[in-house]
């Protein structure tokens, strides 16, 4: 996914979650509705200064806007796992073996 795509599905996330419309965050942070409505669609990406006016409003650090850590699927934790796995060295394999087998 694209920051752009990542960063929309964040906000309306916590829009909803603070139980507001796409028209009452617009009205607080003083844009058109529609301007909500292209970022939380990934059509548009706020300026810095749209940036703060959402954090505040929303009563949201920055980083909270920014994080993009999703729930994994267990075909991607394998995957992650395997792709790490490959990149390691002999004695650094074998003690991974070694953990792995005792869980």
């Amino acid at each position: 996914m694209i920051l752009k795509q990542l960063f929309a599905e964040n906000l309306k996330k916590i829009r909803k979650q603070r139980g507001l419309t796409q028209e009452k965050l617009a009205e607080l942070v003083n844009v058109a509705p529609r301007h909500i409505s292209f970022i939380e669609t990934a059509r548009s990406f706020p300026s810095s200064d749209l940036l703060e006016k959402l954090s505040k409003v929303l009563n949201t650090d920055y980083s909270d806007l920014f994080e993009f850590k999703k729930e994994m699927t267990r075909e991607e934790i394998i995957e992650n796992i395997l792709e790490l796995v490959q990149k390691l060295d002999n004695a650094k394999l074998k003690y991974l073996y070694n953990v792995v087998k005792e869980l």
